[in-house]
C-alpha cells in the first residue's frame, strides 16, 4: 500500500507507491498511442457514453433534467481513477528517524469537456470560465474536510508532462502534510514582509509592470509574467494584481479575465514552442488568509531535462533568459493579433 515517508533530512514528505509500478513507457522508449475520438476510436473513458466506468460523479455541470452519471453533461467531477491516496485518517507512526503515515487525501478528476478534441486554449471563453469556477469550488470543499494543509490543481498536457489521458481534464489533490515548494514561496514572502511590512509578490508585481522587461500580458486583472529567476525555458506565471493568498477567495466576476489571460499565454507557447508538452500548476493555500502570501499559476513547458550537474549543484540550470522569453511570447501574441 502506498504511505507517506517524512525525509529525514528535511521538511518534505515523499510517497512511496509500490502499487503504482513502472512500465516501458515511463522510461520514454514506447509511444503510447493517442486516443482520438475524431478518428473514431472511442474507448476513452472520459469521453461521453463511458460514465459507467469512471465511478459515479461527485459533481456535474449538465442540465437540470439529465440523469446522474449520463452523457449531456458540460463537465464533471470525478474520483481519479488511479487514485493513490485514500480518504482516511492520517496518523503518524513511527519513531525518529523514520516516520511515516497513510497515504490519506482526496484526488479527483474534472474533466473540463465533453469534445475529446477540445484544448484550453480553443476552450469557448464562457465554458472556461464555468470550468475555473469548479476549479474554485472543488478547492474550497477539499479545504474544509479535516487534516488538509495543502490543495492543488494541476493539468497536465502530453506525454512528457504526465498526462494520463489525452482528453481536456485537471487534477484536484487534497493532502494532510504541506507541499514544499509553497512552503518556500510562503516562507520567504514572510520574510520578506517581516522585513519591508510589503507583500513580495505585490512588490514584484508593481516592479514589474514598470519595468515591462518579462511581463507577457495582462488585463484588469491578472499579469502574465516570465519569473526574473525562472527555473525553467518560458516558465510563466499568472499573477492577480490584487493581493490574494488564497484561490478560494477568486470572485465570480473576474473568472473571464483569468480565462482570457491563461489561453493568450497557451497560445503565445503553442506558436513560439509549437504545441510543446507542459503542466500548469496552481499555488495557493488551502484556507488561511495570509497578508505575505499571493496565489498563482505557474505555466512550465516541458522544453529540457535536469542533468546531473543540476542535481549536484541544487540549482536550475536555464538556457534561455526570462527577458527573451517573454518578447518571443509577447511577438507571438502580436502575430495572433493579442498584442500586450
Amino acid at each position: 500500500m502506498s504511505q507517506f515517508r517524512k525525509d529525514p533530512f528535511g521538511a518534505a514528505w515523499v510517497m512511496i507507491s509500490p502499487e503504482r509500478g513502472l512500465e516501458p513507457s515511463d522510461f520514454g522508449s514506447v509511444t503510447r498511442p493517442v486516443r482520438s475520438a475524431a478518428s473514431g476510436e472511442h474507448d476513452c473513458i472520459l469521453c461521453p457514453g463511458h460514465e459507467q466506468q469512471t465511478g459515479s460523479e461527485l459533481r456535474a455541470l449538465r442540465p437540470s433534467r439529465s440523469a446522474t452519471d449520463s452523457p449531456g453533461w458540460r463537465a464533471r467531477v470525478i474520483g481519479h481513477p488511479a487514485a493513490l491516496l485514500q480518504a482516511k485518517a492520517f496518523t503518524e507512526h513511527g519513531t525518529t528517524p523514520f516516520v511515516y503515515a497513510p497515504s490519506s487525501g482526496y484526488q479527483e478528476l474534472i474533466v473540463e469537456h465533453p469534445d475529446h478534441a477540445m484544448r484550453l486554449e480553443t476552450m469557448p471563453r464562457d465554458h472556461l470560465g464555468e470550468v475555473l469556477r469548479l476549479y474554485r469550488d472543488r478547492l474550497e470543499h477539499l479545504a474544509s474536510r479535516p487534516h488538509v494543509r495543502h490543495v492543488q490543481i494541476t493539468r497536465n498536457v502530453g506525454r512528457a508532462a504526465g498526462a494520463m489521458f489525452s482528453h481536456p481534464h485537471a487534477q484536484v489533490l487534497a493532502l494532510p502534510v504541506d507541499n514544499r515548494w509553497v512552503e518556500e514561496e510562503r516562507q520567504a514572502a514572510a520574510t520578506y514582509f517581516a522585513r519591508q511590512r510589503r507583500c513580495l509578490f505585490c512588490e514584484v508585481i508593481t516592479t514589474e509592470l514598470e519595468r515591462r522587461e518579462r511581463v507577457v500580458s495582462a488585463n484588469a486583472t491578472f499579469v502574465a509574467l516570465t519569473p526574473y529567476a525562472s527555473r525553467q525555458p518560458f516558465e510563466t506565471w499568472i499573477v492577480p494584481r490584487q493581493h490574494s493568498s488564497g484561490f478560494g477567495d477568486l470572485s465570480s466576476n473576474n473568472l473571464a479575465d483569468l480565462a482570457e489571460l491563461l489561453q493568450s499565454v497557451i497560445v503565445a507557447m503553442n506558436t513560439a514552442l509549437d504545441h510543446p508538452p507542459y503542466n500548469i500548476v496552481l499555488h495557493t493555500l488551502p484556507s488561511a488568509r495570509e497578508a505575505s502570501y499571493h496565489w498563482h499559476f505557474e505555466i512550465l513547458p516541458r522544453l529540457t531535462n535536469q542533468t546531473g550537474f543540476d542535481w549536484g549543484s541544487g540549482f536550475y540550470i536555464n538556457p534561455t533568459p526570462p527577458e527573451d522569453a517573454a518578447r518571443f511570447l509577447r511577438e507571438s501574441l502580436a502575430l495572433r493579433g493579442a498584442s500586450l
